[in-house]
């Protein structure tokens, strides 16, 4: 074999085995992002224990004079104000929170797609431009995931309501779009929670018998 061609196939070999690191790296990344169903089962278990050692805890909560049980982060807001129009729970650190409104004015958007557009055009009126990324209708649930600019960087949100029952509420969950793959997907678990103990309501009632 020449030189050259020593030289060619041990620069190919090379290639070949920074490409296999690349795709074993990602395929590494994959197995650690967290997964709807997986933050779910923590919201359930009540825990979350991350790589870094770090534990996250969650509660539920009940508001309102229905006693709709919200899950929440436990020991982990810096700062909260309740009233009997809503809740705010805020870190200020990780930059995330929990919004839970009550209103008892008629809804100016009926349909999904209504709320969508009311939303982004509302952004757009104030000079905001609103990235909808996601619109999904649940049983009892529908809600839209949505980024909005914050300096630099970006905010994801979550904005939910109930379809019939409850019509009053609205949340809205909110992390730095950057923390997505961790925050994002426990609020969005929580969320799916909530829907999950809906289901198991009798229609017509807000008593919030059954727990999550």
């Amino acid at each position: 074999m020449r030189t050259d061609e020593r030289i060619a196939l041990l620069d190919r070999m090379r290639r070949m085995k920074e490409q296999e690191e690349k795709e074993g790296k990602v395929q590494e990344q994959k197995k650690k992002i967290l997964t709807l169903e997986q933050a779910l089962k923590a919201v359930s278990d009540g825990k979350l224990e991350l790589e870094d050692g770090r534990l996250l805890e969650f509660e539920t909560r009940t508001y309102f004079k229905e006693e709709l049980p919200f899950v929440c982060f436990r020991n982990f807001y810096q700062a909260s104000q309740e009233e009997e129009s809503g809740l705010i729970l805020v870190n200020h650190d990780k930059n995330v929170s929990q919004i839970m409104s009550w209103s008892t004015e008629k809804r100016a958007a009926k349909t999904l797609q209504q709320w969508s557009n009311l939303l982004v055009n509302g952004m757009a009126a104030n000079r905001m431009y609103a990235r909808i990324l996601k619109k999904k209708s649940l049983e009892k649930i529908e809600y839209l995931c949505f980024e909005v600019p914050a300096g630099e960087k970006r905010v994801w949100n979550l904005m939910f309501r109930f379809k019939n029952q409850w019509e009053g509420f609205s949340g809205n969950y909110n992390c730095m779009q950057e923390d997505v793959e961790l925050y994002g997907i426990l609020l969005e678990a929580m969320m799916v929670h909530l829907n999950r103990w809906a289901c198991e309501q009798k229609e017509g009632h807000g008593d919030g018998e059954q727990s999550i």
